[in-house]
């Protein structure tokens, strides 16, 4: 990811000039590599390589694998309020320990977002005054969720997502298998979020999100019938519909907005189709929300989609 590589290089130059603060945050949406960055750092502080991270020594092979003695890993995917004060109080019992086998001991913490206001108050006591030896590495979607005081104690970095045609391009580059146009199909479908593009990718979602982007092509032609019955070959529950619906509404809206603004589309939509249809996703996600069964939902948004596209319904 290039944005990742960058933040790489400029990581790797403070550290080299021994500039790094005792505190970064990295911010960032969802999958853009903030773990991926935290972990990175963390080796490249401990490694003994003149290369660091070798990413062969024995350091960057335990921080790997989730063994190096002196990195600590808190947070996580948790929900608001998921990260309890609990944790800081883990970390203030062995801040002021010596490490065991390096010279410094790194704790990272994983979406500080978060965080409780009484953990966040916690936290703040340890990044004012920590040992020598302490550093901490912490993840975030929007620094502005968290305290200023904590923000004014870290180093801030954030990770830009990237481009459409970036994170294309990063999606063939690590599936060969899948076409340039699937690619193409893929990063307009989750948002140029390549984490959760390739996710959608491992996770099988290739069918569902495909027949999201040919939505509005088959309707065009008139194809409703052949839409309803891939629908239900492909979404057999509540869920599936739901994934299906965020990806049509990226797709259509993002095709709709390049429409607007002149630029090729993969998919022919116009804004006024765009926001016809993000109003029925809107009402498709409340179906399911209300616990609708999965068939009507089906019909339905079709029956609504072909009053937007032009189906033959």
């Amino acid at each position: 990811m290039p944005g990742l590589k960058e933040l790489k290089k400029t990581l790797s130059a403070t550290l080299r000039e021994g500039l790094l603060s005792h505190a970064v945050l990295i911010e960032g949406e969802k999958g853009t590599g903030r773990k991926e960055l935290a972990l990175w750092l963390a080796k490249a502080i401990l490694c003994k390589s003149g290369d660091f991270p070798c990413e062969n020594c024995s350091v960057c092979r335990k921080v790997n694998s989730g063994n190096h003695p002196d990195v600590e890993i808190f947070g996580g995917e948790g929900g608001a309020r998921s990260f309890h004060i609990e944790s800081i109080r883990e970390i203030k019992n062995t801040l002021w320990l010596a490490p065991n086998e390096s010279e410094q001991k790194i704790y990272i913490l994983l979406n500080v977002e978060n965080m409780t206001p009484e953990a966040q108050n916690a936290l703040l006591k340890s990044l004012e005054e920590p040992p020598a030896h302490a550093r901490f590495i912490l993840t975030c979607d929007n620094r502005r969720s968290l305290l200023d005081t904590i923000i004014s104690r870290s180093t801030v970095y954030t990770l830009e997502p990237p481009t459409r045609e970036e994170c294309a391009a990063a999606l063939k580059e690590k599936f060969p298998d899948i076409s340039e146009k699937e690619a193409e199909i893929f990063a307009i479908a989750y948002g140029g979020n390549l984490g959760a593009a390739a996710a959608g990718v491992e996770d099988g979602k290739k069918e569902l999100v495909m027949l999201a982007a040919k939505t509005p092509e088959l309707l065009k032609k008139g194809e409703s019938y052949s839409l309803g019955a891939e629908l239900g070959a492909v979404c057999k529950t509540r869920a599936d519909i739901t994934e299906y619906l965020e990806r049509l509404l990226n797709i259509t809206g993002r095709c709709g907005i390049d429409r607007a603004a002149g630029k090729n589309t993969p998919i022919r939509v116009t804004p006024m189709e765009a926001v016809k249809t993000q109003e029925i996703i809107e009402r498709g996600k409340l179906a399911v929300l209300q616990n609708c069964s999965a068939e009507l939902i089906e019909s339905w948004l079709v029956m609504e989609l072909s009053g937007v596209f032009g189906g033959n319904l």
